[in-house]
């Protein structure tokens, strides 16, 4: 806007037609909203001054016009307007005398200061704000409360956006204090309220001692209150606090709850509610602190969530509800109209006290002073009683209380507690659901039955069956009598009715028929159906039915979905032979009929729903439904059109149709091949991945069904393959490969030939770069070896030609002298899948031509001596292949290979040698009783081979064990390498632990307590004792570490964690390190033992001067202290315990520890640093009797001197180990203040750290005493 612009509106603000002004504000204010504003710096100077006049205007609507756009103008001008603006509203508010024009002042002020909090980047500019709006509160208490109420408003924006900067040097924070300490008693109630609230964000935006002031003030007039109503002001700032800031809150907690359980349950005021409210904060935010009054708690919780002195529940009308239901009246029950009196309560606080309760039980319910089980037979029985509730709000918190308990037992039980028709779920929480459950519906029922306009405790109520029936789907099945008509009821209703009316909770869907639907899909999502579920299925089917025709959203879809799922449930049911579902099968006709009808709807998300079930139907039910159903079924699945979205689902649709478990008669499927194919042809030329990979998993479901198509179509579908394949040829699709496994043994070798260049290539690069596991590349090339035998030659020799190329480029790129030989990796997945692909190549390859499988093919591949680069990439290549090989079984014992195998691994190249060991590992592996000699050879071994050799008997066992099982050689073995072992005088090589834990992952019950009986025994050498705890530490992080190896381990802990005392440091570190393992991943193993070792982990706390030794370095001596290792690993297992296990921690020792830690290596006094801050508040007496041995430690740290020739790291290192210890003093300083230490050691370091004088430490203790996170 220009200047002439503001002269005009200044010229119309002064106007006395109040349109004329009003539109001159709406003119500006229409600008300030455009993305384009802009103002100069006279020109929003001038609009400011003229808004603040219009504030003063007659008219209310020039008024609020005005109060806007100073709401957005602060965006337009500098900080120095915006300041004079605020304080200029403060002035006029200060000096109105009466309530004329200062509640538009006020108002403007609360709206132009928020914005200003919120959206100002510059922080310390939003303090500046804070003085003016200290001076309006100051000379306004004779106003009206709103104005006051109002700045109270600004003023609190302020705290809440900038607390952290209010307590800066000049800052405003002692004025603030001192003003709402001032209003706190004044003779407003309102106000008082106020001052407080906005006092409680002082306490927790504004840190340090002041924060502490103003909290203490609160609690102190929160004891000293005698009047109701105060006292449940300020116990509402004081939870208000805790939710925000739990930790401050931590000292006053146990008097709160002393306080408040001797009133709670006699009173009936605002209060009562207060007091509930504050037992659920402290529960959420310090369940530790309310353990030993949790009962007390609990008490309360229940006394308040039936208070309800003008109303009895207990009426007992509905004892029946289970057994039986009149399904006429139930139709009665969905209406379109809610209760009348559904709100009808006059006595507001009563119903807010039963809500306070019910949130609390909720709270106690998720929190760990209650165990799930108590959560669910005394949390969830009282809330049962709630159901019939007769004010909806508190009826709805139950409601949804009781889902959230149901919600935690079903976590506990993992994604499908019930995957087989025997498996049962051991689960006591579990088994009280199922004990509760028909208490629990017979409820619900007649809580429908009591408030049949209440759709949102009908959801409620589906919400919970669901869950019931998701925890065990059997719960229920003996209380459907009693369900079905509800369910039949609400299936059935009209679209307008009150069943579809919106739920005002997150747990129920948009309408009652989803969360009907959502029941019935949890219901049938089970592996058997009893009597009393098929006749349920049979009632309700017909509803089900009505639903697809429903114009509510996504109501047709979901019923698609749900009838489809049904129908899978049916078909198991019959095939196992425990159902004959004939009488679905009319049903399942109209169902499908009604899906043909509606296959071409503009609704996407239901056609997708539509194609499915069709696709359903015909995998289920295909040999049952008549056949036109199945012709027209067919026909709209193979009509790909009208855009992708749709082609995806026809093609996923079809693909469940056509799926190896389809019911559809072969017969019916080979007609409709040629035409699939036809389909999916253009298909694969398409740029769409999703679809393009839809379509191969067709083509690999139709392989058994190829030779009926036209060799043209099956030569333009593998064509597409192809294509597909060269859209990625370094990682194509797994899918594509296993397609092309599929169609290339139905084209003619012609074909083949005529494509073979290309096909060579692609799957030759493919075969080098292509991540291994999925197999499908071996697919490919086993069935073309198989097809094609007289080309396989030509395959092998390009697969020979790639992996070369590979090879060559990694030696190249190692023997580089740049960062190049650093990066190069050995080409490990190249060489897996081109020894793969080669080997399934032969094996397809000599199945074709009637012969044995022979490793004559690698013969020209073995070089004795390899010596150039392509000689070693053959022969690594080979020797893996023959490893493959052997782990499969296709090599026959035979000396003279074993022999080779060995010559190989003696050799100097590193590859060669280490393919060696593979291939002679796998040979071994398969052929056992080779094992012994191997081990033998290995142990006696000195030269280049031996590590190899180790290497190679680690493969033969991991075949022998783990894949073949082989518990003979197990035995045998078991005995020789523990006997080598024990024999040492020398720690063995790792390769040997990583050998012994292959023995205990596949055995564990045999050898996990032989492993500890070694490392427990009197007879072991120390040598031997690190080679068996190495293998203990190997085992615990194994991939295959099962539960077996859970329960085995558990046993034997107490025996393997003695070691932690062991006279040898390396013995007592490698033992830690298995216990920091197993509190870190496996808590519930170890937290039995932990009380017994606690002693012994602490004491590797202490320095052992036994290990700490001198050496000299020219001139100087240096100590090399070498339990530090050890002594870091025992502070990490201390600190895991802090996090995992902190109620068994002895206080007294952790502290000992802390005192140790301190002046220790800087690595260690971060550790302890950590430790202090997690533990101060939990064993504070504890630190308070040491306080003077930890000033003597932190003392020890400050006055370590440095060189002055010292280096910048070391300069470095000194002042991070000031801060450490600064830190920890900071954390301890409430403390010891509290507990009135003012004197001693301590006190006097931290006397030198407030001083200005010591620069460094004084600024350290500042930033951690005004910024607590400064301190962590």
């Amino acid at each position: 806007m220009s200047t002439n612009d503001c002269r005009e509106f200044l010229r119309k603000v002064k106007n006395a037609d109040q349109d004329i002004r009003s539109m001159a504000i709406s003119d500006l204010l229409s600008h300030l909203n455009s993305p384009s504003a802009s103002l100069s710096k006279e020109d929003g100077e001038q609009y400011t001054g003229a808004l603040i006049e219009l504030l003063l205007d007659a008219q209310s609507y020039v008024q609020n016009l005005a109060t806007e756009c100073l709401g957005q103008i602060f965006k337009f001008v500098d900080k120095n307007t915006t300041l004079t603006t605020v304080t200029s509203i403060c002035s006029r508010v200060a000096q109105r005398t009466s309530a004329d024009g200062a509640s538009a002042l006020s108002v403007a002020l609360r709206v132009m200061v928020s914005r200003v909090a919120e959206s100002t980047e510059d922080k310390s500019f939003v303090t500046n704000l804070a003085h003016p709006i200290v001076s309006a509160l100051s000379n306004s208490k004779e106003l009206p409360a709103d104005v006051n109420i109002d700045l109270f408003a600004a003023l609190s924006e302020v705290v809440e956006n900038v607390g952290s900067l209010l307590a800066v040097d000049g800052g405003p924070a002692d004025a603030i204090q001192e003003l709402l300490l001032d209003y706190s008693t004044h003779s407003n109630p309102n106000l008082v309220r106020r001052a407080f609230a906005v006092l409680g964000k002082f306490v927790v935006h504004v840190t340090g001692e002041r924060s502490e002031n103003a909290l203490n003030t609160i609690f102190q007039r929160y004891q000293n209150s005698t009047k109701e109503s105060d006292t449940a002001v300020l116990l509402g700032v004081l939870v208000a606090i805790a939710r925000q800031r739990p930790s401050c809150i931590k000292p006053v907690v146990s008097s709160i709850i002393d306080s408040e359980l001797k009133t709670v349950n006699d009173c009936d005021t605002d209060l009562r509610v207060a007091s509930l409210l504050a037992f659920e904060t402290i529960v959420r935010h310090c369940p530790e602190l309310a353990s030993d009054r949790s009962s007390e708690i609990y008490a309360a919780a229940i006394k308040a969530a039936k208070y309800d002195p003008s109303y009895n529940y207990e009426d007992g009308d509905d004892d029946d509800m289970v057994s039986g239901s009149d399904g006429d009246d139930l139709e009665e029950e969905f209406g379109d109209e809610f209760d009348e009196d559904i709100y009808d309560d006059h006595d507001d606080t009563a119903w807010n006290i039963r809500t306070g309760g019910v949130r609390l039980l909720g709270t106690l319910a998720k929190s760990d002073l209650l165990s799930p089980v108590d959560a669910v037979t005394k949390i969830g029985s009282a809330l049962i009683g709630g159901f019939k509730e007769r004010v909806d709000v508190v009826r709805v918190e139950v409601l949804t209380t009781y889902t959230a308990i149901l919600d935690t037992v079903k976590a506990q039980l993992g994604p499908e507690p019930e995957v087989t028709l025997t498996m049962k779920v051991e689960n006591a929480a579990a088994d009280a659901v199922v004990q509760q459950a028909p208490q629990a519906v017979s409820a619900l029922l007649s809580s429908m039955k009591q408030y049949p306009k209440s759709t949102e405790t009908k959801q409620l109520a589906f919400a919970v069956l669901s869950r019931i029936i998701s925890i065990r789907h059997s719960a229920l099945d003996s209380l459907l009598t009693g369900v079905q008509p509800v369910v039949s009821s609400a299936l059935t209703a009209n679209d307008s009715a009150g069943a579809l009316q919106m739920a005002a909770t997150s747990i129920v869907r948009t309408n009652l028929k989803l969360d009907v639907l959502e029941f019935l899909r949890v219901f049938v999502t089970r592996s058997s159906i009893p009597d009393a579920a098929d006749e349920f299925l049979f009632e309700i089917k017909d509803g089900i039915k009505s639903n697809v025709s429903s114009q509510t959203a996504q109501v047709p879809a979901t019923t698609f979905s749900v009838a489809g799922e049904m129908l899978v449930l049916l078909r198991l049911a019959a095939d196992t032979g425990s159902r004959d579902v004939s009488r679905y099968i009319s049903w399942i006709q109209d169902m499908v009929a009604l899906a043909i009808s509606m296959a071409n709807t503009n609704d996407l998300q239901l056609r997708v729903s539509v194609y499915d079930f069709i696709g359903t139907v015909l995998c289920q039910f295909g040999d049952l439904v008549d056949a036109t159903i199945v012709d027209q079924s067919l026909s709209i699945l193979m009509t790909w059109k009208n855009g992708t979205s749709n082609v995806l689902a026809l093609i996923h649709a079809l693909a469940v149709a056509l799926s190896a478990s389809t019911h559809l008669r072969r017969e019916r499927i080979v007609t409709a091949v040629p035409s699939i194919l036809e389909q999916i042809d253009p298909v694969l030329r398409q740029n769409e991945v999703k679809v393009y990979t839809s379509a191969l998993g067709i083509v690999k479901s139709l392989s058994s069904y190829g030779d009926l198509a036209t060799p043209e179509v099956n030569e333009r579908i593998m064509l597409g393959v192809i294509g597909i394949i060269e859209k990625s040829p370094t990682s194509p699709p797994v899918v594509a490969l296993q397609a092309l496994a599929s169609v290339c043994a139905q084209v003619s070798e012609g074909y083949i030939k005529q494509t073979a260049s290309k096909l060579i290539r692609l799957l030759s690069v493919a075969s080098v770069h292509d991540k291994p596991g999925s197999g499908a590349l071996e697919q490919v090339y086993e069935a073309i070896g198989k097809s094609f035998p007289s080309i396989v030659e030509q395959w092998s020799s390009e697969i020979l030609s790639t992996w070369k190329q590979s090879y060559e480029a990694f030696d190249k790129q190692r023997s580089a002298k740049n960062n190049d030989a650093i990066l190069a990796q050995f080409p490990t997945s190249a060489l897996a899948n081109a020894a793969k692909s080669l080997l399934a190549l032969f094996v397809g390859h000599y199945k074709a031509v009637g012969e044995v499988w022979s490793d004559g093919f690698l013969s020209g591949l073995l070089y004795a001596a390899p010596k150039s680069t392509t000689e070693v990439a053959l022969t690594c290549l080979a020797l893996r292949v023959l490893g493959y090989a052997a782990a499969s079984g296709l090599l026959v014992q035979d000396q003279k290979m074993a022999t080779q195998l060995y010559s190989f691994i003696e050799l100097s190249n590193d590859d060669v040698r280490n393919e060696a060991a593979f291939a002679l590992g796998s040979y071994v592996g398969y052929c056992s009783d080779l094992l012994p000699a191997l081990f033998d050879n290995a142990t006696a071994s000195t030269g280049i081979g031996a590590t190899s050799k180790m290497q190679a008997i680690k493969a033969a066992l991991d075949l022998a064990l783990a894949t073949k099982r082989d518990v003979s050689i197990a035995e045998a073995m078991w005995t020789q390498i523990t006997t080598y072992v024990q024999a040492s005088e020398k720690p063995v090589s790792d390769v040997i632990a990583q050998i012994l834990a292959i023995f205990v992952i596949a055995f564990p019950e045999v050898y996990i307590p032989q492993l500890a009986s070694c490392i427990a025994s009197s007879t072991t050498t120390t040598p031997a004792k690190v080679s068996f705890i190495t293998a203990f530490r190997t085992m615990l992080a194994d991939k295959h570490f099962n539960s077996q190896c859970d329960a085995q381990v558990k046993l034997v802990l107490p025996i393997v964690l003695a070691s932690i005392s062991d006279a040898d440091i390396n013995v007592r570190r490698l033992t830690l390190l298995a216990l920091y393992t197993l509190i870190q991943a496996k808590l519930e193993l170890v937290e039995d033992v932990i009380p017994s070792i606690q002693p012994a982990l602490f004491q590797q706390t202490v320095i052992d001067e036994r290990v700490v030794r001198e050496i000299s370095m020219g001139p100087f001596k240096r100590k090399i202290d070498d339990g530090l290792e050890m002594r870091k690993v025992a502070y990490m297992c201390v600190q895991l315990l802090i996090r995992h296990m902190l109620p068994i921690v002895d206080g007294a020792a952790l502290v000992d520890c802390v005192v140790r830690g301190i002046p220790d290596d800087p690595e260690v006094r971060a550790i302890v640093q950590h430790m202090v801050m997690e533990t101060a508040s939990t064993f504070p007496s504890n630190y308070v009797a040491r306080l003077d041995d930890i000033g003597k430690s932190i003392k020890e740290v400050r006055d370590v001197k440095v060189h002055k020739a010292a280096v910048k790291q070391e300069v470095d290192k000194k002042e991070d180990s000031i801060k450490v210890a600064v830190s920890i003093a900071a954390k301890l300083q409430p403390l010891a203040k509290q507990a009135e230490a003012d004197g001693g050691l301590f006190a006097t370091m931290i006397a030198d750290m407030n001083n200005p004088s010591n620069e460094n430490l004084y600024q350290y203790y500042k930033a951690c005493t005004e910024s607590p996170s400064a301190a962590k």
